[in-house]
Order: structure tokens, then sequence, then C-alpha cells
């Protein structure tokens, strides 16, 4: 009986070290199962979706005006003395604005400028959201962009004023160029050899980035060509609707 009794107490005094214990073992095996059972994804490329929603940290927010925000019109249900007052503020606003010499506009907040970025047509065009069968990869997909065919050595000009966001070497793109326009506009031109400028640049439309090298391994099959993919607010747009 008194042994008994000893293995009681022996347990009732160690029993919360071994709740403890316990707890921890299960804990690290929750752990293990978590980690092991997550998905594993590969490092997304930096060139996905024409890499431009990648360059955020890269200077399209800093170098480049963005579209200024619309004023908002008054709460409704305000005071006819409050609308009196901001009425009378904005009459006196407007006489001294037009007292005051105009400044000039700066280039950042003017129109842009386009020009073609080869002197030759359009050999493969924008597809927007249709499908086409690519050559190279043997599959279907949206061709977001506008091909110009050309001679390895032509040269590749800016569409518009700009700032160079990348310069890159890669497996799908080969040779390439980012620029970042004003109205939230960005430009890639694909298939390069010889560039001619570096990331932070500032460069003017119709200016020579580079020459046309190799073509870009992800449309291969069309030979040498220059790939030139626009943006706007994220968006692809036709860059032969520019010109």
């Amino acid at each position: 009986m008194k042994k008994t009794n000893n293995a009681a107490q022996w347990w009732s005094e160690d029993r919360g070290f071994y709740m403890i214990l316990l707890l921890c073992v299960l804990a690290v095996a929750a752990a293990a199962v978590v980690l092991f059972a997550s998905p594993h994804t590969a490092e997304a490329d930096p060139l996905d979706g024409y890499l431009y929603e990648a360059d955020e940290e890269a200077s399209v927010s800093e170098p480049l005006d963005r579209v200024p925000a619309m004023q908002t019109e008054p709460a409704d249900g305000a005071q006819q003395e409050e609308t009196d007052e901001a009425a009378d503020s904005d009459t006196e606003k407007t006489q001294a604005e037009a007292a005051a010499p105009q400044a000039e506009e700066t280039p950042a907040a003017a129109a842009l400028t386009f020009t073609p970025p080869m002197d030759a047509d359009v050999s493969h065009a924008f597809s927007g959201d249709a499908l086409e069968y690519n050559e190279t990869t043997r599959d279907w997909r949206t061709h977001e962009g506008a091909d110009y065919a050309g001679e390895a050595g032509d040269a590749v000009r800016a569409i518009a004023d700009g700032t160079v966001l990348r310069v890159g070497d890669d497996t799908i793109y080969g040779k390439y160029v980012v620029l970042g326009h004003a109205q939230e506009m960005c430009s890639l031109y694909a298939g390069l050899d010889e560039i001619a400028v570096s990331e932070g640049d500032s460069v003017a439309g119709g200016s020579q980035l580079a020459v046309l090298g190799a073509p870009m391994p992800l449309e291969q099959a069309l030979g040498v060509h220059l790939h030139l993919a626009v943006t706007q607010n994220g968006d692809a747009i036709d860059p032969a609707s520019l010109f």
C-alpha cells in the first residue's frame, strides 16, 4: 500500500513536467509538418508581367511624376455660408493666378511625344487578350508587345523621354532595357546588343538605346527583331497605337 502511495505521489509531483515536455514535442512535430507540407514555390521571374510592376521600388514612383489626384467636390448638405466663403476664396485665388505670370509646364507634366523605335514596320502585332501560337515555345499565349523585324546592328531608339529603370540579360528576353516615362508608362525593348545606356540615365525620345542583336529567346523562331512592350498603369497597351 505504501509503495502504491509513493508511486501516486511521484506521479502527482512530476506530471506537470512531463505534460510540458509532451506539449513541446507536439509543437515541434506540428511545425515540422507545416514546414514540409507547405508548397515551395520557385523564385518569381523579375520579368513576370513584363517587369513593370516589379519596379515600383526601382524608381517608377520617384523620378516619374504621378497624375495628380482630382479634387473632391464639397460634401452634400454644406451650409450656404460655407459655400459662399469658399466661392469668394476661389474668386480671389483665380484673380491672383490671372495676375501672376504663368509658370512654364515642366517636362514631366507635358504630354509625351512618341517616336517609332526603329525605321521599320511592325512585323508581329500586339494580340491583346487573344492567344497566338508561339513557334518557339510551341504553345498558345498572348503577345503583349509589337515586333519590328530588322538586321543585327540596326539602331533601336527610345519611344519617348524617360528614365532607364533596368538593363539586363536573361534567358527569356535576351539583352533588354526598360524605360519609365511620365503618365505611368513604361516601355520594354528586348532582343538587343551593344546597349548604350545604364540604369538611372535620363534619355530623350528618339535617342539610341542599343542595336539589334540575337533574337530574344522567347521568340527565337521569328529571327532578329525588336520586341517592344508598353504598359500604362500596369496594363499592356498596343505600342503601334502610339505612333
